[in-house]
């Protein structure tokens, strides 16, 4: 069986990407089935060739955007039916004789496909968890998902949720089969693995403890929680620095003025994008790695920091408590104090940190019983059999 594995997105896109890579490279040492990645920019074809992986390039053009824009509208349905058009993607799909197409993101290409299955992933549903987030809202960004996960979900051979909750979600709001719908939880990313040991306190001029916050700057990542707990220790006498990594969404300037407001803007640390020759370092030298996000029901950096041993503060929001379950401090984001009093507690006990660190391995290892590899597996079997009924 021919098996599409479709990568979207740049490098600089945050952990998504990084789940989308770590899930091609394991794929590929999985001799089972023929995978063959596809992408759409020159850069990511680049990246996937330093691991060894070539991959089928489609371009970008001015011309295919337009016809999957008419391709999509409904009274152009029947003119697809009468002259089998087809979009720059799907004939690649067709030259390299793909069985099924899997998107390793929540990918708007799966509204083009006209004569090919696929298995959908859904990260998150958090513009109906959460829908005053401007960056789930704003321009129409509501409608787009709307439109993706009700037409998409619904048609696929097989929906990859996070956890118990998102499949839960996916059934309840959108009506999809729950057999169809497998949970397969993230992994840390390739960056979490020993890599090169740099002096983050030397480079980065910071004299005192820092915490670490890797995370795109979206207003739903609440980079304010941080500060606001940042302040209220600087109130108290103890100064501790955090550092921010992660590739700006338009809400940066509202973050510097807001610690600037808060009369920390030296504890506060933006560093851009992180080479990935850093990340190892920047959790490994932390005090902690803090997470206060509004959205999940899932995350990456704490499965990273598990994986590094590093300990992990955490929203105590539905499914983000249930993923970490005791291998975290847990924080009440109505409460800024509970965040500052949980940093206290890192900064005094050196024995609290181990204990965090060594319930952290454990708890990866649990998350890891479970692989996106068994998962295909049982999805792939199933749809061979129906394959065989009009296809060799």
């Amino acid at each position: 069986m021919n098996i599409a594995l479709v990568l979207e997105g740049d490098l600089q896109g945050g952990g998504g990407y990084q789940q989308q890579l770590s899930t091609i490279i394991e794929l590929k040492k999985n001799n089972k089935y023929n995978v063959v990645a596809f992408v759409f920019s020159e850069d990511n074809k680049k990246v996937l060739e330093s691991f060894g992986i070539t991959a089928v390039y489609v371009a970008n053009n001015i011309f295919d955007r337009i016809f999957r824009a008419i391709n999509r509208m409904e009274w152009f349905y029947a003119f697809s039916l009468k002259f089998k058009f087809k979009t720059l993607f799907e004939r690649k799909l067709d030259e390299s004789d793909i069985d099924l197409v899997y998107f390793l993101s929540p990918s708007f290409l799966s509204l083009d496909l006209l004569t090919h299955n696929f298995i959908f992933t859904n990260w998150d549903l958090s513009h109906r968890d959460t829908p005053e987030f401007p960056e789930v809202n704003h321009y129409r960004e509501f409608e787009r998902r709307q439109d993706l996960y009700t037409k998409s979900l619904t048609k696929a051979v097989a929906v990859l949720v996070d956890s118990p909750l998102g499949k839960q979600n996916v059934t309840r709001r959108y009506g999809v089969d729950e057999a169809r719908v497998y949970v397969a939880p993230f992994a840390p990313s390739v960056n979490s693995e020993a890599g090169t040991q740099v002096d983050i306190k030397a480079k980065y001029a910071i004299p005192e403890e820092y915490i670490y916050y890797p995370a795109q700057l979206w207003s739903h990542k609440n980079h304010v929680y941080i500060i606001d707990a940042i302040s209220l220790l600087k109130n108290e006498g103890i100064r501790l620095t955090a550092i921010f990594s992660g590739s700006n969404k338009g809400n940066l300037n509202h973050i510097l003025s807001y610690a600037q407001s808060k009369g920390v803007s030296e504890l506060i640390k933006y560093i851009g994008f992180a080479p990935n020759e850093e990340i190892y370092s920047l959790y490994k030298n932390s005090l902690a790695m803090v997470m206060p996000s509004f959205f999940g029901p899932t995350n990456i950096p704490p499965l990273e920091a598990f994986a590094i041993g590093v300990p992990v503060v955490y929203s105590d929001i539905d499914g983000l408590r249930d993923q970490v379950a005791d291998a975290a401090l847990l924080c009440d984001l109505k409460n800024t104090q509970n965040l500052a009093d949980h940093l206290k507690g890192l900064l005094a006990s050196d024995e609290l940190r181990q204990s965090l660190i060594k319930k952290g391995s454990r708890r990866l290892e649990e998350l890891r019983e479970v692989t996106v590899i068994n998962i295909l597996e049982n999805i792939l079997e199933d749809y061979a059999i129906k394959l065989k009924t009009w296809k060799k």
